[in-house]
């Protein structure tokens, strides 16, 4: 069933067998707390412009879709923290068979770090964004045998930090390869009982940040009920062993959740879960990451969408009294002019409640409107 989301999309424009959407969205914002400090927060305006550019195919059996895209903020009195981000993915499938079928995908592009993350290795404000490259791959193929169903899969993902204010990021370069596969059995229809495990190594530069091998393993069920619900439910354990003398394992209970709900053809609900064990820069045992988000689109009137958010994290570092809590909240309003433009505004809050020495509180507050034009 189409999402809400799914009908302020433009319509395209045919070139061959494919669809192009491209839109551009332009705004003016607000940030309360440029660098997220806990005290004498800095605040400041800016405008921002964002286009993109997706391309869709209509193959019938198998598909090929590409996007790519650019983000350019540039604050007025800080303009030191003006940035451009820019990114894209790929991703196709193809139909072997009526029972196999061979998936993969690549994305990637040059990001920026959130600023007041405990990840980000600086001294005092930064006087720039720090800036990282990633690149991630992924294929996986997947058979069905009656009711039966094997899949197998890699993955390898890659990140590159540049240096910020004369700080060596050379450390948190690294790759991440991921191999692994799901059994899953059509119990009744619309239910799926699965179970998935995945092994890694995580491999850095340096020793800041340690190299590691684990794995994670997951049993739930994948669920499809009157086309109103879909998604999946897994609760498990996962396990990393890192390389340092002592050579700590870090291993924890895991779930998984993901799910769509359309309670009305007016309102979508997304919701997605996870808790997973991910590398630190200053606790070479790792952390512990409880993390989950809730989003609502309803389209209060056929030209009108509100899309209320809420998201929490939780980092809990094995080897170290610092515990870090953030919470996001938010509300877009977006309202169609047309089918070709749309207007509308955003907020977003964020609070980081974080424990350890020296370490306090702070929160910010994103407001912003903006133009957009979609073909």
């Amino acid at each position: 069933m189409p999402t809400v989301r799914d009908r302020f999309e433009g319509l395209g424009l045919r070139a061959g067998q494919f669809w192009v959407l491209p839109d551009v969205e332009t705004g003016y914002f607000y940030d309360s707390n440029v660098f997220g400090e806990s005290v004498g927060e800095n605040g400041d305006s800016g405008v921002y412009v964002s286009p993109s550019v997706s391309l869709r195919s209509d193959f019938g059996r198998h598909y090929l879709n590409l996007r790519a895209g650019l983000d350019h903020y540039e604050y007025f009195d800080f303009s030191s923290q003006s940035r451009t981000d820019f990114d894209g993915e790929l991703e196709g499938l193809v139909e072997i068979s009526s029972d196999t079928v061979l998936k993969g995908g690549l994305k990637g592009g040059k990001f920026n770090q959130e600023p007041g993350d405990l990840e980000y290795p600086t001294i005092g404000v930064p006087t720039s964004p720090g800036e990282y490259y990633k690149l991630d791959s992924w294929a996986s193929l997947k058979h069905a045998f009656n009711r039966l169903a094997v899949s197998v899969g890699a993955a390898f993902d890659f990140s590159d930090y540049d240096d910020v204010d004369g700080i060596d990021q050379d450390f948190r370069d690294g790759n991440v390869t991921t191999t692994g596969g799901r059994i899953s059995y059509l119990a009744s229809p619309g239910y799926r009982i699965f179970g998935d495990f995945r092994y890694n190594w995580r491999d850095y530069e340096g020793v800041r940040i340690v190299d590691s091998q684990g794995w994670r393993a997951l049993a739930g069920v994948e669920f499809e009920v009157t086309r109103l619900i879909s998604g999946e439910l897994g609760v498990g354990y996962n396990e990393q062993t890192y390389d340092f003398a002592g050579s700590s394992t870090t291993s924890a209970f895991s779930y998984h959740g993901a799910v769509t709900w359309n309670p009305t053809p007016l309102m979508t609900v997304k919701l997605k879960a996870d808790r997973t064990i991910e590398d630190s820069t200053f606790d070479r045992a790792g952390r512990v990451q409880d993390s989950a988000k809730l989003v609502v689109d309803y389209e209060v009137l056929r030209e009108l969408v509100f899309s209320p958010s809420v998201g929490f994290s939780f980092n809990d570092y094995e080897n170290s009294s610092v515990d870090d809590f953030r919470i996001e909240a938010g509300a877009e309003l977006e309202y169609r002019v047309n089918r070709f433009m749309s207007i509308g505004s955003r907020y977003k809050y964020s609070y980081s409640d974080v424990t350890g020495p020296g370490l306090t509180d702070w929160d910010r507050h994103l407001v912003g409107i903006y133009a957009k034009a979609r073909f």
